[in-house]
């Protein structure tokens, strides 16, 4: 489900089939067998040209290819600092995402061209893994010259239709690819199983931390947490966890008029000892997004008996706030967050980050039995690296700290990823009036 929804979030991120005006090539004429899949994946950002021209016949290579399929996958690598070369970025994800094998793609035979069963390879096995599932050996006359490891992904490319033979009945399974080719394959991926956005709703996510009597920093009195509760349901609003919004987008199902998600995060077990007694007394919903390494341990954090009590009561769910990533260390030189420290390689960041997520993730399933959905991240910081690899681990929503109210589209996925967020720490009066400041249509 997790690469099918990936899959339905980079159709949703994609412009139409051909843009408005389409940017004229000099090199490729109307008449070109490829002219309206090249002027689509141009026009969605996958394959570029350069001073008007395409070049169609150019080989590609094999890190050109990749870069193409991280961005068919989702993952804008233009938009990351590549360090010694622009491929690096696009390399680390996918390798860790396993859409190739340690030899297939290294620093020494990244330049190389791209075979078509290479290119098969790398698009089915990050587009439409689920197709490895069934077996029809095709009719190309050459098919025991394809590599065995690679007849899977040759195979499921050709009952796709997403590549083919030439007239002779063979695959050629070694030529590289050209660019014209390379922009078809990608294209007609992107449009088999392009869908339609539907009807859009407006969701505030309100913000809050430590509810106690502290009387500083993040803190919130109980009564002021539940004056604002008691406020946001006289008003006709109405609780909703991550899981009815991933619903309603993915699967279409309706959420209750007003919906609103009270998000809470880092875990702290004043949670427990406040905020839960007022949900129960008001029978709202709560997301609580726990730091792993501090659950039980800290002096501050909630104990899992008392996570696994108030997820019992359907009230609150829990969600991923990082295992050990949480802190600041930028002054020592360090990460801020889940972003990627100075002088790591995307390699290293993609494997770091990937445990960690990996790690809150276990943390989660084992005491509660359901895998969070939803990533929250820390200071509201992320990246579409960042973003690439919690969604690889199956998150299927994330949360930044921008104010604003988000916005889920039903059959876009995108649509619930680094969603806004009101923070309420420091706002203690009208709930309902806050929201309202942000752009809430009532």
């Amino acid at each position: 489900m997790r690469k099918i929804a990936a899959l339905l979030l980079s159709l949703t991120l994609c412009a139409a089939l051909l843009p408005a005006q389409a940017a004229a090539f000099s090199d490729v004429p109307p008449a070109h067998w490829a002219y309206q899949d090249i002027h689509a994946a141009e026009s969605r950002g996958l394959i570029q040209g350069n001073g008007g021209t395409f070049r169609p016949g150019d080989v590609v290579s094999v890190q050109a290819f990749l870069s193409m399929v991280c961005r068919a996958w989702g993952l804008d690598d233009r938009n990351l600092a590549s360090g010694q070369n622009w491929s690096e970025p696009a390399m680390a994800f996918g390798r860790y995402a396993g859409w190739f094998d340690e030899e297939e793609v290294t620093r020494t035979n990244r330049a190389k061209p791209v075979t078509r069963e290479l290119a098969a390879k790398l698009l089915v096995g990050a587009l439409f893994p689920e197709a490895l599932d069934e077996t029809r050996v095709p009719a190309f006359s050459d098919w025991d010259s394809v590599s065995w490891a690679r007849r899977p992904y040759v195979e499921a490319a050709a009952r796709l239709g997403l590549i083919g033979g030439y007239a002779d009945g063979a695959f050629h399974p070694q030529d590289p690819l050209t660019r014209a080719a390379a922009a078809a394959l990608l294209n007609r991926a992107l449009s088999r199983k392009q869908t339609a956005a539907g009807a859009a709703v407006q969701v505030p996510i309100l913000m809050y931390h430590d509810v106690s009597y502290l009387g500083s920093g993040y803190s919130k009195t109980p009564e002021v947490f539940r004056r604002q509760m008691r406020e946001l349901k006289d008003a006709g609003f109405h609780t909703v966890t991550y899981a009815q919004l991933i619903d309603f987008v993915e699967n279409g199902t309706a959420l209750p008029e007003k919906p609103v998600v009270i998000s809470v995060d880092d875990g702290y077990r004043t949670n427990y000892e406040y905020l839960y007694p007022i949900l129960r007394e008001l029978d709202m919903k709560a997301e609580i997004a726990l730091i792993g390494g501090a659950v039980q341990y800290s002096s501050w954090g909630l104990h899992w008996d008392e996570i696994e009590e108030m997820a019992r009561s359907g009230l609150v769910s829990f969600q991923a706030h990082t295992d050990r990533m949480h802190a600041d260390q930028t002054a020592q030189g360090g990460r801020l967050g889940v972003l990627k420290a100075p002088g790591e390689s995307w390699a290293e960041y993609v494997e770091v980050l990937g445990a960690d997520t990996a790690a809150i993730t276990r943390r989660i399933q084992e005491h509660l039995g359901t895998r969070p959905t939803a990533f929250v991240y820390p200071r509201g910081k992320w990246s579409p690296m960042t973003e690439a690899v919690i969604r690889e681990q199956g998150y299927q929503a994330s949360v930044t700290t921008r104010d604003g109210v988000a916005r889920v589209i039903q059959g876009d996925p995108a649509s619930l990823y680094h969603m806004d967020r009101i923070g309420m720490d420091f706002r203690n009066g009208s709930v309902v009036e806050t929201i309202k400041q942000f752009g809430y249509k009532s």
